[in-house]
This record gives C-alpha cells, structure tokens and sequence, in this order.
C-alpha cells in the first residue's frame, strides 16, 4: 500500500510568525480595529484567516476589506518566514524511503506554493491542497478531504501532521490518523483524538514515529 503524508505548512513545516503577526496588525489598523497585543494574535496562528478576524471581532460587513488589507501586507509577510531546524531531513527521508508527501493547509494554496518554492521545499511534494482565495474551502477538514481525492488516497493510507487541534480534528473527520508536533503554535493540552497516533517534540522524533506506522501499517511498501 502506498502511503501518504499530509503537513500542515504554517508551524509545521515553517514558523511565519512575524509576517502573518505584521500582517493581521495591518488588516486589524486597516479597519479601525484596537491594537491586539502580540500573544493573542500569536494563538490566531494556523486557523482560517477569515474565522480569526471573526474571533477578534471584526463585524462581519468588513470582513472582507480586512482580508484584503491583510493580503496586501503578506505579499512581503509570506517571506518573513524560517523553515523549521530538521524539517527538509525529514522531508528526504520519507520521500526516499517511498511516502508520497502533500501539503494541506488553511492558508490559500497559492500562498502556500509561493512559499513553498521561495523555501526549496517545493519538490518534497506531490501536491499542494490548500484554501481558496474565496473562503469557499477553508477549513482543515475540507482541505484534507481535497487533498485526498487529488492524490487517490484512501483515508487509511495517510496520516496527517501538524501543530494545532484543527489538524487532528481536521483528519479525523476524514478517517484520517494524525501525528500533532509542540514545536509550533499549539498546546500539547489540545491534542485529543482517539485517531491521534502521537505527540512529538522534534524532527527526528516525528520521522521514528513516521516509520514505526509504516512498518506496522498492513500491506505497507
């Protein structure tokens, strides 16, 4: 059976912190918002863009003009960005050792490509499954299950992995098992599913785990 890997992308595969927090700082100014101190927009990190500027009270009627002021800045603020220490290793690994690796995230694909290529990640990956520019698909769930279809994969062939409970969650919803990591903008309190195989501190450990549930998957190449 040919297996599957599915990386969230944003404190996953890179930490984009200071772009995407100049950037909501930007949209939230754009729009008349009050100031949001740092540690509050920091934890708005990985959720869809639009359900954020929703949760920090953005009316809805300029909700699109803050996701517009917002993409104005992140032009730049995608590359304020670092690919996380480790991360291209792992990526090596897997696709030398015959996992087809995708990317599945909130943020719209055609960010997620840019960044991507601008990194010299863009080969690891088969494909990239991500947000429309619309809002029409942005939730993890719906992102994963796209992906998925794209690649042919059935559900029990992957495993997604990523830093924040709309991850796991996200996967579960499509039968997916999930791998959460602490190195990014989740808690380790959050990871909670009974499709969860586990919880990791590092690159490296993320690969072991990787290969154990290879090794132990029925039929596995």
């Amino acid at each position: 059976m040919t297996r599957y890997c599915l990386f969230d992308l944003d404190g996953t595969l890179t930490d984009p912190e200071t772009g995407i927090v100049a950037s909501l700082r930007h949209a939230l100014s754009a729009v008349g918002m009050p100031e949001v101190e740092h540690g509050r927009l920091r934890a708005l990190i990985g959720p869809p863009l639009q359900d954020a500027f929703l949760f920090l009270g953005v009316p809805r009627e300029r909700l699109d003009e803050a996701v517009h002021a917002y993409r104005e800045r992140y032009t730049d603020g995608m590359y304020e960005n670092e690919v996380i220490a480790g991360i291209p290793a792992v990526l090596e690994a897997l696709v030398a050792d015959g996992w087809t690796l995708a990317v599945a995230t909130s943020k719209p694909a055609v960010y997620a490509e840019k960044i991507l290529v601008h990194f010299g990640l863009d080969g690891f990956f088969a494909y990239v499954a991500g947000a429309t520019l619309d809002g029409s698909r942005r939730h993890k769930a719906d992102v994963v299950r796209h992906a998925l279809d794209v690649l042919g994969a059935p559900p029990e062939a992957a495993v997604m992995v990523g830093d924040r409970s709309e991850d796991v969650a996200g996967a579960a919803a499509c039968r997916v098992r999930s791998i959460a990591v602490t190195w990014g903008f989740g808690e380790a309190a959050e990871f909670a599913d009974p499709g969860l195989i586990a919880v990791v501190d590092t690159p490296g450990r993320l690969l072991e785990v990787l290969t154990q549930t290879a090794a132990a998957t029925p039929g596995a190449d």
